[in-house]
């Protein structure tokens, strides 16, 4: 009940309610509760994180008030791989953690940009490789089938002599490898000249 309280009471009371210690307590809920945002960029972040920890701790001295708010920014960022290098880096103030952050993102960016590109050019030497080996197994295959319609033609060609040769008289000497005559009668058969010799004494 308002109307039992004293003076001080009641000016205190107000002040809590609407007064200052209302728009610290404000103010420090909004600097605690502060992350950064989707897409939002890290020195746009940084500099609220500025912002609100000078509204937060007025009474703070301005080295104390800025340990704070590099601590604030470090642990509320929202890139975890930038986050463990500041904490690691055990930063302190928060100008200098602002520009090591944007200094080790661009490096990562980077980083991911060049490996996204090596991975292009791998599928793609990888791609031209294996085209270039599929040519390679048709010519292959190619070359094979030559080779074996040759064969094949060879045979043939082959066949149809050796049978031209013992079919074209219907006579082959196989004593002077001529046609027209058999081997009995080569006159240049070692068997027939001696026939002839035995013959001749006889006579």
């Amino acid at each position: 009940n308002l109307e039992n309280l004293d003076f001080s009471e009641l000016k205190s009371r107000l002040e809590l309610r609407f007064g200052e210690a209302q728009s610290l307590q404000n103010y420090y809920s909004q600097f605690t509760n502060r992350k950064q945002k989707f897409g939002e960029s890290i020195a746009s972040f940084g500099s609220d994180i500025e912002r609100l920890s000078q509204l937060a701790y007025r009474e703070c001295s301005d080295l104390i008030r800025d340990k704070i708010a590099c601590a604030q920014f470090i642990s509320t960022l929202s890139d975890g791989f930038v986050k463990r290098a500041l904490q690691l880096e055990g930063s302190t103030s928060l100008r200098i953690a602002i520009e090591r952050a944007k200094a080790i993102k661009l490096i990562q960016e980077n980083s991911f940009q060049h490996k996204k590109e090596n991975n292009f050019n791998f599928g793609k030497r990888k791609e031209k490789n294996f085209g270039n080996s599929d040519k390679g197994e048709v010519n292959q295959n190619n070359k094979e089938k030559e080779r074996k319609f040759n064969k094949n033609e060879f045979t043939k060609f082959e066949k149809g002599r050796i049978f031209k040769r013992g079919n074209g008289s219907g006579k082959e000497c196989w004593e002077c490898d001529k046609e027209g005559h058999f081997r009995s009668e080569c006159s240049g058969s070692s068997v027939n000249k001696d026939s002839r010799a035995l013959r001749g004494k006889f006579d």
